[in-house]
């Protein structure tokens, strides 16, 4: 067999994850953490998060760089309607720098200063609006009643891209990208505090999904959540009304939402968190767009929701903040209406201490590069407070494809004064935390993550010290990602070459060339030959949008150029493309 095709062979290998076996003692050095904060960002922690400064943060890879940006949104923490400018990080090489000013000031309100613009801002989504390539943000606000539209609402900043000398023009704020929102005849202001992006009426732009707060509304103004329906050019729509049900969008002391595919019938659903409880909204595979069905999952004193993949399934599963125990359950198949049917309520697992109680925003995705999701939880309630109890991480040490696996935080031993969760923070480096990220800032193939805490905000770098290949860029359109990380690519090594943000349920086509300086395939138009000399072939993707190959290292010192085409709606969507440098 000759390198190409033993390459090739190799790629196409399905991958099987090796599940690292749980452990019941102390010291389990599972993933390590150091804290750079201040290597790796420009600002003070306090200037970015404090007790009087609440801040949550929205990531993506604006100025197409290679490198993972930060928008932070913040405001006066709590029910209040106390505003705060933001904050654009860009990251360059590695380096989290504020060019706020430089990039996010630019608007077409007169008096307005885009980001710096004081406003009472509680979310942001990082998405691409107008399916032009590169990623926009959206914020929303809460208890703004009586502020002009521009304040009131949420708003839409738009990537203004490249100039023709490929120098990046920064964010635009464009009011009109969001209708004046009513109840009944009466114009109101938003108040949602949470929002979610995606697809939900099937025609490839995203949506917008927001979760009513529901907390100072003035008297006769309860908007409810609503559904902003994009028109394939980031101009969005109330259709609220039309597409949904009183019931379905009747929210109080919403907090959180997530737009995912939950049963698998290949029309995205709503997940929200509202007064302690969540809701699942279930989008009609027959009319898709409108909603026929709604469902509350098993949960205690939810006030939270995160989704992720937890035991590797294919099924997305729900992790929820609670005020009592946070808990998470599994997705365990359909009922005969197409309900997701629900595993029990499961419960975290401590080898000392426990659940401090009123937990908040999490997130869940994969710290230790095992191909198992863990799950870091914040602890500052958003409207009670407080900042005396901590951010807890944990652990998913895996188990078979399915099983109802048992998340655990790690720490070093029983007293506080070691780690706790992973290895490195301790007790005083986790408590009072608004919201947290993973991010990696370094480009490095393991996540790190942001944490925004009453006392600032800080980088924790992950050390796990695996190699990446090289991207050569060439992205778009679109915002699929393409990389390749692991032990190398030389005799006994291998790694992982990790595609995502791609359209769920459906097919990417790759080619690999050997060609030193191969045409990639161009931002806009172009053909499938436009990459020469190209082997192609095709793989299912996940339904949460990813696609993983193994590429074992060993068959010779050449390099392979790599680079995804897959369906993006009525069109495509190009990946990065990716240099593997084979070793002997």
């Amino acid at each position: 067999m000759n390198f190409r095709t033993g390459v090739v062979s190799a790629i196409a290998i399905a991958a099987v994850s090796l599940a690292n076996s749980a452990q019941a003692q102390f010291d389990n050095q599972w993933v390590t953490f150091s804290n750079q904060t201040a290597s790796r960002m420009n600002l003070a922690p306090t200037q970015v998060s404090s007790g009087n400064d609440e801040v949550d943060f929205g990531i993506g890879d604006l100025d197409k760089n290679g490198y993972p940006d930060v928008v932070a949104v913040r405001k006066q923490p709590n029910t209040s309607p106390g505003k705060r400018a933001n904050i654009l990080f860009m990251n360059y090489n590695g380096v989290l720098t504020n060019k706020t000013t430089e990039f996010a000031s630019a608007t077409d309100v007169p008096g307005d200063n885009g980001f710096l613009t004081p406003t009472n801002d509680r979310d942001v989504v990082v998405v691409d609006v107008d399916g032009d390539g590169w990623l926009d943000f959206v914020t929303t606000v809460v208890i703004s009643f009586g502020d002009p539209k521009h304040i009131s609402h949420p708003r839409v900043y738009r990537n203004l891209g490249n100039d023709v000398n490929g120098n990046w023009l920064g964010m635009k704020f464009e009011n009109g990208r969001i209708p004046q929102l009513f109840v009944g005849a009466t114009p109101t202001g938003g108040n949602a505090c949470g929002i979610a992006a995606g697809d939900l009426t099937g025609d490839g732009s995203p949506d917008i999904y927001l979760v009513d707060y529901d907390n100072g509304e003035p008297g006769g103004q309860d908007l409810g959540d609503r559904l902003l329906v994009n028109d394939g050019n980031g101009f969005f729509s109330d259709q609220t009304a039309s597409r949904m049900t009183a019931q379905q969008t009747a929210s109080a002391f919403g907090t959180a939402g997530h737009i995912v595919d939950l049963n698998l019938d290949g029309a995205n659903d709503i997940v929200r968190s509202q007064n302690g409880s969540v809701t699942v909204i279930y989008n009609n595979p027959l009319n898709v767009g409108h909603f026929n069905l709604m469902q509350n999952p098993p949960t205690g004193a939810a006030y939270h929701v995160g989704v992720g993949d937890l035991n590797n399934d294919g099924r997305i599963d729900l992790a929820m903040g609670d005020d009592g125990s946070d808990n998470y359950t599994y997705n365990t198949g359909n009922d005969a209406l197409g309900r997701v049917v629900w595993g029990p309520s499961k419960f975290y697992q401590f080898l000392a201490g426990g659940d401090d109680g009123f937990g908040n925003q999490m997130v869940l995705e994969d710290l230790d590069g095992d191909g198992w999701r863990d799950v870091i939880q914040t602890d500052v309630d958003v409207d009670i407070g407080g900042c005396s109890r901590r951010t807890h991480i944990y652990h998913n040490p895996g188990g078979a494809t399915g099983a109802q696996i048992t998340l655990k935080e790690e720490r070093e031993s029983a007293s506080n004064s070691g780690w706790l969760g992973a290895v490195g923070p301790k007790a005083g480096d986790l408590t009072g935390g608004y919201n947290v990220a993973t991010i990696d800032i370094d480009v490095d193939g393991d996540l790190d993550f942001i944490l925004g805490r009453c006392n600032g905000t800080f980088v924790w770098v992950n050390d796990g010290g695996q190699i990446c290949q090289q991207s050569i860029g060439f992205q778009g359109p679109g915002d699929a990602t393409l990389s390749c990380c692991g032990s190398g690519l030389g005799t006994g090594d291998s790694s992982l070459l990790s595609l995502s943000r791609v359209e769920p349920n459906s097919f990417a086509v790759l080619f690999a060339s050997l060609s030193s300086t191969p045409v990639a395939l161009p931002q806009t138009g172009g053909t499938l030959a436009a990459f020469p000399a190209a082997l192609t072939l095709s793989f299912p993707t996940s339904p949460t949008g990813t696609l993983d190959l193994p590429v074992p290292g060993g068959f010779g010192s050449f390099s392979l150029y790599t680079q995804f085409i897959t369906p993006n709606g009525a069109g495509y969507e190009m990946s990065d493309c990716v240099r593997l440098d084979f070793q002997p």
